[in-house]
């Protein structure tokens, strides 16, 4: 097994983040969590609101957890095997909301979760994957 997710991981994650969000003119606050969902690092930009922070740590939360982006946990939610088991039935923290995003190393271990809260769903995506490339050397 893999060492846990780093500190050093967790910041230049987040920080890559708030770059390619800042770059694209948004206001967001980015969250990564271990592969258990415990917070390891949160930023919330100059003008994120309190939901941007809450929807970006349960997006890291669902990514870890699930060991997928949260858009394929949304396809999974809405799903009719799902109408039996809610998804807030099943984990009130998971969040089927693109924007979270399951750090995985190279040979495929889920160490972690990064989740971007704070502009729309798609955007918050293409931020998450975008810090999630800047990161890909510390995966190897």
């Amino acid at each position: 097994m893999r060492e846990p997710l780093s500190y050093e991981i967790a910041r230049r994650a987040t920080e890559a983040a708030l770059d390619a969000a800042r770059a694209e003119g948004e206001r967001i606050s980015v969250t990564v969590v271990n592969r258990s969902g415990i917070t390891k690092v949160v930023l919330a930009d100059d003008g994120a609101g309190p939901i941007a922070v809450s929807t970006s740590r349960l997006k890291a939360y669902t990514a870890a957890v699930m060991g997928i982006t949260t858009g394929e946990f949304a396809e999974v939610a809405a799903s009719p095997v799902m109408a039996a088991n809610p998804v807030h039935l099943v984990d009130p923290q998971l969040h089927p909301v693109p924007g979270g995003f399951p750090i995985i190393t190279g040979d495929g271990e889920v160490i972690g979760g990064l989740g971007v809260g704070g502009a729309h769903g798609g955007v918050d995506a293409r931020i998450a994957g975008a810090a999630l490339k800047s990161i890909a050397d510390l995966l190897t």
